[in-house]
């Protein structure tokens, strides 16, 4: 017999989220993560309403940084354009105490988690999943939450070279709340500057003591470091970021959104979540929310699996009613046939209009509102 129901490998927020709920089930869980917690995350670091749902987590319960807003600034190479809601919209975060916190919560629910402990192998049989790391491991099966470059994902998901994969660079630094109120045009509301080719965007954040500022795209050219020396150019100029203000080093990551080439998510032993599954939204690259309700669903498929009343595969059924096939269709096809410059008009439109801007790019790509 398995000493585990499910191993999960990755303990960010879609592992967590799968442990947790799935030892609240009652199930027999391990975490392993390559990091010991709290450790850094970069990402631009806000939850929509959505996930704030899908975690069932009251804002008003969560002991560390929640920076909530009500505006988003939208740059298209001019003016920032407002866009505003009634009530709070999303809320900035902090990845190290956020993903911290859910991962203690998975925890305190009954997971046993393993830090610092990396998957080297991993091996499916007809009996279960035999997992390599410090020790053998062995478990009915297995989730990928390891992100772009998870393990399960590797072995079991199929990926390929022809996916889409946006690059990034991001800082996150601690200044002072004091300091950023009098430097920041607009404190702890989100500015998002589209990259002149539309192939990405740059933010600039700042949320509690906290200013984060980075960029990501798709495509090489021009490469995600030119584009991080044009935004930090635009922001010294600006006043944003202080000519003797020290940054925290810049450092990179990638991850795949569900354009096409889509992986394998789920197998005879085996579910991928979130980034493992390369669910990050398009357009946005937003990868929280996909990875909370992809984790969510995960968790209810494999406590029914587990149970004997249903199959893995319901997962990725479950997963393609959600965010679609991943597969190359009529809108992108004609997409491709189109100039690049009647593309990105198109695109400036968007963005400069008050409601797409606001119903197409915030609410749609981002999931804010």
């Amino acid at each position: 017999m398995s000493a585990w129901d499910v191993i999960v490998a990755g303990g960010g927020p879609g592992g967590s989220t799968a442990a947790w709920r799935l030892a609240r089930a009652g199930k027999r869980v391990l975490v392993l993560d390559a990091q010991k917690f709290p450790r850094v995350k970069l990402c631009a670091g806000w939850v929509t309403r959505k996930v704030m749902a899908d975690l069932e987590l009251d804002p008003s319960s969560y002991p560390h940084t929640l920076q909530p807003f009500e505006a988003v600034y939208v740059s298209c190479g001019g003016a920032l354009q407002e866009t505003r809601w009634k009530e709070p919209a999303s809320y900035g975060i902090i990845r190290k105490e956020f993903d911290t916190f859910l991962l203690r919560r998975a925890e305190a629910a009954g997971a046993e988690v393993r830090e610092g402990v990396r998957v080297k192998s991993l091996e499916a049989g007809r009996e279960g999943v035999r997992v390599g790391a410090d020790q053998a491991y062995e478990a009915k099966a297995v989730v990928g939450a390891g992100g772009h470059t998870c393990p399960v994902a590797r072995k079991f998901g199929g990926v390929r070279a022809s996916e889409s994969v946006v690059l990034t660079q991001e800082s996150e630094t601690r200044v002072g709340e004091e300091v950023l109120r009098r430097t920041a045009p607009h404190y702890g509301l989100p500015e998002l500057f589209a990259e002149p080719d539309f192939r990405g965007y740059a933010w600039y954040f700042t949320k509690g003591d906290f200013l984060n500022i980075g960029v990501g795209c798709i495509g090489r050219r021009p490469g995600v470091h030119e584009r991080l020396e044009a935004l930090r150019a635009m922001l010294r100029r600006s006043g944003r970021v202080p000519a003797d203000l020290k940054l925290t080093p810049f450092k990179g990551h990638a991850y795949a959104v569900r354009r096409r080439a889509p992986r394998r998510v789920a197998g005879e032993r085996f579910l991928l979540v979130g980034d493992s599954a390369g669910l990050a939204r398009d357009v946005s690259g937003e990868g929280i929310g996909p990875a909370v309700r992809s984790a969510a669903v995960a968790a209810e498929v494999l406590a029914e699996w587990l149970d004997g009343r249903g199959e893995l595969s319901d997962y990725a059924r479950r997963i393609e009613g959600l965010y679609g096939s991943g597969e190359r269709g009529l809108t992108s096809w004609l997409a491709s046939l189109l100039p690049e410059g009647v593309i990105r008009a198109v695109a400036k439109g968007i963005c400069g209009n008050a409601w797409l801007r606001r119903k197409v790019v915030l609410e749609g790509a981002f999931g804010i509102g």
